[in-house]
């Protein structure tokens, strides 16, 4: 089945903004009421103030920008599947920046109603950028 093209021009101008750290360009595809759940941080944060102050806090803090490699568009949401990968350049609580690069797969579950994003859900794993950023060794 085809991809929904208004909602994948939402998902493709939402990743467009992220791709470049177009934090205003970001927030004009989420609704007022937008629910975003981080779930590798297991943070849910309610209205867009709330929303834009995790954001700024967590991607700032690493830099981060998304290789996407799967994109799937409905009437109702989107998917999309790939990496989360930049350079930790910024102290995060509890972790003094490493200056060091990281890539972890991740994926995002959306809802999108009359044109914004009103749900987004990230899956990531923190274990993964912990270890790849020096503070954990994971057994192997």
């Amino acid at each position: 089945m085809p991809n929904n093209p208004d909602t994948e021009a939402i998902v493709r101008g939402y990743l467009a903004a992220a791709a470049i750290g177009d934090l205003e360009g970001i927030w004009k595809f989420y609704s007022d009421n937008i629910v975003y759940e981080d779930t590798s941080v297991h943070q849910v944060y309610h209205g867009l103030a709330a929303t834009k102050a995790f954001y700024v806090k967590t991607m700032g803090g690493l830099d981060v920008h998304w290789e996407v490699d799967d994109v799937i568009a409905t009437d109702e949401g989107f998917g999309v599947g790939g990496f989360m990968a930049g350079k930790h350049i910024h102290d995060l609580p509890g972790m003094p920046a490493t200056n060091k690069s990281f890539k972890v797969a991740c994926a995002s579950i959306a809802t999108v109603r009359h044109g914004k994003i009103t749900r987004n859900r990230d899956f990531w794993s923190n274990a993964d950028l912990l270890e790849q950023l020096g503070f954990i060794n994971l057994p192997r």
